[in-house]
């Protein structure tokens, strides 16, 4: 005859029905948590998809040293960024690119390798971007943020639609590499491709060539209406959506007044973000600040 530990269950046995409850809600949160979400969040607004986590473009090399890296944490921190676009030179050791990894892994931020020179769109090879990708992967980042638009080409210049047509070849060839890699390919581009017809070549890049689409929207003449055709695009494959927001002083890069916040302010961003959140509240985006110097010149 058994003794009464059918009807009265085992401290053993309460541990495992407990474990069975909590094992689905402690994957919810460290979901939550993964995208940069609190819960308390996710519950004050349930009609809100969750962001990707904003981000900063950092295209010089003084993070790399100790007091530099600092300052930009203490920012991204201030600013709620959790996603750093980080050019990284060869000429860096490999302790001094681990160091930086390893600050920013402490700091919940996730590091992406920031690559791109406008020659290689017209690659349909994409060789560079492909050894890019491998190094993003031998480094240890989250993923590579590519910016290799060929505006600046004679080809682009000279024939357009061929510029256009090998930049999406290159970018289909780089995402099956990163795939291969298990590395997240976020594809940076501008916000005018549509307004020269290039709608085709827009879903062919936002369906197979990246994993998120990150839009430099530099005019703040209407940031909500510019940015509907790639915002759609990512609605229907599923793709996150970053919005760029322009921080470079007036003159540089031959930036006006309507190209960036420097003169605006930090305030008149965050209240652009919140009218752009609240348009597109139906999807995943999220912005990302360009770029860390002029960040810091803002702060």
């Amino acid at each position: 005859m058994r003794n009464g530990s059918e009807k009265t269950p085992s401290h053993r046995t309460v541990l495992l029905v407990l474990l069975v409850l909590l094992i689905p809600v402690a994957g919810l949160l460290g979901w939550l948590l993964g995208r940069g979400v609190t819960p308390t969040a996710e519950l004050k607004d349930v009609d809100v998809i969750p962001d990707h986590g904003h981000g900063l473009f950092s295209w010089h090399d003084e993070v790399f040293e100790q007091e530099e890296r600092e300052i930009l944490l203490r920012l991204m921190r201030e600013q709620g960024l959790t996603e750093l676009y980080q050019d990284i030179p060869f000429s860096h050791s490999t302790d001094e690119i681990q160091e930086l990894l390893e600050a920013c892994t402490a700091e919940g931020i996730r590091l992406y390798l920031l690559v791109g020179e406008p020659e290689w769109a017209l690659d349909t090879s994409a060789k560079e971007l492909r050894a890019e990708i491998q190094r993003a992967a031998l480094i240890g980042c989250a993923g590579i943020m590519v910016d290799i638009e060929p505006g600046s080409t004679n080809k682009w210049k000279k024939d357009r639609d061929s510029a256009m047509d090998s930049m999406m070849k290159s970018l289909l060839r780089a995402k099956a590499a990163a795939e291969l890699e298990k590395l997240e390919m976020i594809v940076c581009l501008s916000w005018y491709y549509d307004d020269y017809g290039y709608a085709a070549q827009l879903d062919h890049i936002v369906s197979e060539g990246c994993d998120a689409l990150a839009i430099m929207n530099y005019d703040r003449t209407d940031e909500i209406g510019q940015i509907e055709t790639e915002a759609a695009l990512c609605l229907k494959y599923g793709r996150p959506l970053i919005n760029i927001y322009e921080l470079q002083e007036v003159g540089k890069y031959d930036l006006e007044e309507i190209h960036t916040y420097r003169d605006a302010g930090l305030p008149a961003l965050r209240e652009s973000w919140d009218e752009l959140r609240s348009a597109y509240s139906d999807q995943e985006i999220s912005a990302a600040l360009h770029e860390y110097r002029a960040l810091k010149a803002m702060s």
